[in-house]
């Protein structure tokens, strides 16, 4: 049940700027002050409580950023973005066992994005995890066929796998939609199969 806002949205609007001051100067506690202050002033703000939790973590306090991300994701309506958010701020702050793990719970809701699966084949495959890395492109690919971010990820491992026609078919058949980003890394990709 959603609780009610206990200011204006104009009393929240200033502690967030003052927050995200805070945040811009790398004055990580004084951030989580104004947000802990906002927070309790909105305490059913998903996205309140997701940014706490990020700006505990850059303030290296694990523990409470994981106490945010929970509180967050047990009031969040919609629960694979909530998951989702939670692990794109953890990676964020460098806690890549909390991105993987909230990763891996979003993976497993029913609405899961091919972005939260291509992230968990990216995190299989830094661990060297190839198999596991390969079926999380595929579940991606299944959800949305020629996912961008999954075709990067299947070209890299075809190539560590020695597949190197395989993965240049795959680069040079890029999707023409892949954000700028992703073609970039696709170019290099190309290019250090070619070399």
């Amino acid at each position: 049940m959603k609780r009610p806002q206990l200011v204006s949205s104009n009393a929240l609007n200033r502690l967030f700027q003052a927050a995200d001051e805070a945040r811009r100067r790398l004055d990580f506690q004084q951030c989580v002050e104004l947000l802990e202050r906002a927070s309790r002033l909105d305490p059913a703000n998903v996205t309140l409580l997701l940014n706490l939790g990020h700006a505990h973590g850059k303030n290296f306090d694990f523990a409470k950023a994981e106490h945010f991300f929970e509180r967050g994701i047990r009031i969040a309506p919609k629960k694979t973005e909530a998951y989702i958010a939670a692990a794109i701020r953890a990676r964020d702050f460098g806690s890549n066992v909390l991105a993987e793990r909230y990763n891996r719970l979003a993976a497993e809701e029913k609405d899961v994005t091919p972005d939260a699966l291509v992230a968990l084949a990216e995190n299989s495959e830094r661990m060297s995890r190839l198999d596991e890395a390969a079926h999380f492109v595929e579940r991606s690919l299944a959800v949305t066929p020629n996912f961008p971010g999954a075709l990067l990820v299947r070209a890299r491992l075809a190539r560590q796998a020695g597949r190197l026609t395989e993965a240049e078919q795959i680069l040079r058949s890029f999707p023409a939609v892949a954000s700028r980003d992703v073609r970039v890394q696709a170019g290099y990709e190309l290019g250090g199969i070619l070399d």
